[in-house]
């Protein structure tokens, strides 16, 4: 399984729920509690596929880690300039060279998790590009992430909008069930879920010292 391969995004396969024709309400009867009750339920929803869609990206993460022979030549990200960037603190003064390779997947992973979140974003607001205010959202939506809030600011116009858009489509639309993008898995991925599982489990079980990167003597 080839660790460098991109993550394809597709529509959840799950059937739509039956939209049943109600009489439209006039506005004047609308209550604002109903409106709080759909945003709940919405934001729920939200969450709920936040967490599968989660889940999913790092099992398939660690069945790949963990099956992987060549971890050395599996990285995507310059090691030249993450070197340089380490070697900008002026306490490291040596860098062993499986260091930077660590990094090199360790970001790789941050930006495949952080796209992921941001294009469930994308897709609750009904459109298909992956934009900045999205990713903004995704940090908020995350404690780990606060630290990049001052760095991604949330354009609060653009945020008025996407909420003026979703309360318009709820007011308009019975509740049902939102067709948030799941990882692509294939299917036999999907078959040895469970067995994926047992071997992360066993993998966890095994002693600190095998796990470790043994540091250069120099």
């Amino acid at each position: 399984m080839d660790l460098n391969q991109s993550i394809e995004f597709s529509s959840s396969s799950a059937p739509p729920a039956q939209i049943h024709n109600f009489m439209p309400m006039p506005a004047a009867y609308m209550l604002p509690h109903n409106h709080q009750d759909g945003e709940a339920v919405r934001r729920s929803h939200f969450i709920d596929l936040l967490k599968q869609n989660i889940e999913l990206f790092w099992s398939q993460q660690m069945f790949e880690i963990h099956n992987t022979s060549d971890f050395r030549s599996q990285h995507r990200l310059p090691l030249a300039r993450i070197k340089k960037i380490m070697k900008s603190d002026e306490q490291v003064k040596m860098i062993s060279a499986d260091t930077p390779i660590l990094f090199s997947k360790a970001c790789e992973l941050f930006i495949l998790e952080l796209t992921l979140r941001a294009w469930l974003h994308t897709e609750e607001s009904r459109r298909r590009t992956l934009q900045r205010c999205d990713i903004a959202r995704a940090i908020r939506h995350d404690d780990l992430l606060d630290f990049l809030v001052d760095f991604v600011q949330l354009d609060e116009h653009k945020e008025e909008e996407t909420g003026i858009n979703l309360e318009n489509m709820t007011e308009s639309y019975p509740v049902r069930q939102m067709h948030l993008p799941m990882m692509n898995m294939n299917r036999a991925f999907a078959a040895r879920n469970q067995e994926i599982m047992q071997q992360y489990m066993v993998q966890l079980s095994m002693s600190s010292a095998e796990l470790k990167y043994e540091p250069d003597s120099k």
